[in-house]
């Protein structure tokens, strides 16, 4: 049976350090499937996520409602990716792709008979790493937090940090700025 998070930060607190990789184990994956979103790299992402961790656990005694230690968490995680990010963009290093991290969407039946197929959707998943590369930060997170790990528009502004009508915003411009470069990408070839 599965402890619930509160009991697992207890444990954390009184010491037993397995109470904190059970809730490892739980999110890690969610997390940085968040997160490689804003970054577009899967080791960056997970890295990221790791060192959200260890801030999450030294910032745990000071975590006052210890039944929203994922959205929490989650929070770290995407202001530790925005400020990555940002420090990439300044250095002009970013890199890497949701294509070679196996970011694409594959049906479960993707049979070597459908190649065709199999690199049209590669090429589509592409597309829309490049496109949401173009987006700022904001717009980005945004866009990331809402179609990818579905929060409803009132987590997202939490997340951000944000009113909720900004992260409504956030989301329309971003959606928005996407569907022109998108166009625009579409129409040069």
């Amino acid at each position: 049976m599965s402890l619930p998070d509160e009991q697992l930060i207890e444990r954390t607190l009184a010491g037993d350090l397995e109470g904190f990789g059970e809730l490892h184990r739980r999110y890690f994956a969610r997390v940085v499937g968040v997160v490689e979103g804003i970054l577009s790299d899967r080791s960056g992402a997970e890295d990221t996520v790791q060192n959200a961790y260890v801030a999450a656990l030294q910032a745990l005694p000071r975590l006052a409602d210890k039944d929203r230690f994922y959205p929490w968490l989650r929070r770290i995680a995407v202001n530790r990716a925005i400020e990555e990010k940002r420090r990439l963009d300044r250095k002009g290093r970013l890199h890497s792709s949701w294509v070679e991290a196996g970011r694409v969407d594959r049906d479960a039946d993707d049979a070597p008979s459908a190649p065709l197929a199999s690199l049209v959707r590669e090429e589509r998943a592409e597309r829309v790493r490049d496109a949401l590369d173009e987006l700022p930060d904001g717009m980005r997170a945004a866009v990331v937090l809402r179609f990818f790990d579905e929060l409803p528009m009132s987590r997202i502004a939490e997340v951000l940090g944000c009113e909720e009508v900004t992260a409504r915003t956030q989301v329309f411009r971003g959606l928005r700025k996407l569907g022109r470069i998108l166009g625009d990408m579409t129409a040069d070839e």
